[in-house]
């Protein structure tokens, strides 16, 4: 339970006498409040209706409360100054509230806190010093909590052997961890996992060595045909790799599961509480926690009023009418219904992890073996941060990101999701702190 004293963390100045308080809410990996009273005082503030605007923002890769505090400081101070130095107008009966959301991703922080290293080319497998590093050991501790108490001494030995793993060890490593390759994806028809081959070999294809399996193109496959059957080879395996492409998938439904069950619950006690317009804005896994929060209710009591999605990692068909081609629609195609304004989301060919890594590390059963090259279109686990919104007909439309002064078309023919294409300007995953992206915000508030 948090020690924290219930209300606001700080607040953030918006405009001249008017001061916009900043609560923090802290998730465990359950979606349980860790700050019971925080949540019951900001609840509080928001039935005297003293709030024009809710503005509630989710990290994705960091984990610690300097992190996400130090992101959500950037991010909104950041638009804050924007509005200052342009004379951006804001009404005059615009009084926000800020709510930033922890939650806890910390098996996806490595080596100083970077974004996850999603796959990687042969040959660049950590060095011996890695495994003691503490970003292993997180990875770890991670997944035993996760794991049967039986099952955890042979996973252990496993992990930590100083050697490669024989084919026979890979497949024992990968039936104790299949009970994490099981959970839904964005699309439907993914429910049944992997087996243990599938996901040796999805391990393979991720962190393979080159000169054993030839050389990889961006998406994967190799050349323009089929892998060779060295690439699916499960001998000599590293077993440092593997509790990072693990722990991948664990955070992946963790944000979904603090999206449901933690972010969705308050989200639908902020909607009751007054009339203030609710504004979601997610960053990376982020994305997929406010996404969840959106559409994992049964129902919300008025429509979220605008929802920023800032390089997200999900899947670029969770919004699609005909997501696995056989009729369903992505699983979180009803965010469509209940946010109000477009969806407005960035993505760019300058994210590494999403753009290069996310279809290798998030791949259920029934895209094994389909990652398609470069000039074939991005596979269809291919994330939306990287590539925009995919399969969803006139209800997206994928642009340049806008710059500042240049209005975002809300109007009655506007599409349901803006896919906002930041190339030559985003130029990797984190760099969300920018005026472009502060500027879509301002459209939202303001709109």
């Amino acid at each position: 339970m948090s020690s924290e004293p219930s209300g606001p963390y700080r607040s953030i100045s918006v405009a001249a006498g008017r001061e916009a308080p900043w609560y923090m809410l802290p998730f465990d990996r359950l979606g349980r409040c860790d700050a019971p009273q925080t949540r019951d005082a900001l609840l509080g503030q928001v039935q005297t209706g003293r709030f024009s605007d809710i503005i509630l923002f989710s990290h994705g890769w960091n984990n610690t409360w300097a992190d996400a505090t130090k992101l959500y400081e950037c991010f909104l101070e950041g638009s804050v100054d924007q509005c200052r130095s342009l004379s951006l107008p804001l009404d005059d009966e615009f009084r926000p509230a800020l709510v930033g959301v922890i939650w806890p991703s910390t098996a996806l922080v490595f080596q100083s806190e970077r974004p996850p290293r999603f796959a990687g080319r042969g040959g660049q497998s950590p060095s011996d010093t890695d495994r003691d590093a503490p970003d292993f050991q997180e990875a770890v501790a991670e997944l035993l909590l996760s794991l049967d108490p039986a099952e955890r001494p042979r996973f252990l030995a496993l992990v930590q052997t100083t050697r490669r793993l024989t084919r026979d060890e890979t497949l024992e490593l990968a039936t104790i961890l299949a009970p994490l390759y099981q959970s839904p994806d964005e699309i439907p028809g993914s429910e049944r996992g992997p087996t243990p081959d599938e996901i040796a070999s999805l391990w393979r294809r991720a962190y393979g060595d080159v000169e054993e399996i030839g050389e990889y193109e961006d998406f994967g496959t190799v050349g323009s045909g089929s892998a060779p059957a060295a690439a699916f080879d499960l001998s000599y395996l590293d077993p440092r790799n593997v509790p990072r492409a693990a722990t991948v998938w664990q955070m992946k439904d963790r944000a979904g599961t603090v999206g449901t069950y933690g972010v969705g619950p308050l989200l639908v006690d902020l909607l009751a509480a007054s009339d203030a317009r609710v504004h979601l804005a997610g960053h990376s896994y982020g994305g997929k926690v406010v996404l969840s929060a959106i559409c994992g209710p049964t129902s919300l009591p008025r429509q979220v009023h605008s929802a920023l999605l800032l390089q997200p990692a999900v899947n670029h068909l969770c919004f699609a009418l005909n997501a696995n081609g056989q009729g369903g629609p992505g699983g979180y195609r009803h965010a469509f219904e209940r946010v109000r304004m477009p969806i407005l989301s960035t993505f760019s060919e300058h994210d590494g992890p999403l753009r290069r890594g996310f279809h290798h590390a998030v791949r259920r059963r029934i895209d094994m073996g389909e990652t398609r090259i470069a000039g074939g279109g991005p596979s269809p686990y291919a994330a939306l941060g990287g590539f925009g919104p995919g399969g969803c007909g006139a209800a997206a439309r994928n642009i340049p990101i806008k710059p500042v002064g240049d209005r975002y078309d809300f109007g009655a023919d506007a599409p349901r999701i803006y896919g906002l294409d930041g190339k030559g300007i985003i130029k990797g995953h984190g760099d969300i702190c920018k005026d472009v992206t502060y500027w879509a915000l301002y459209n939202l508030l303001t709109s």
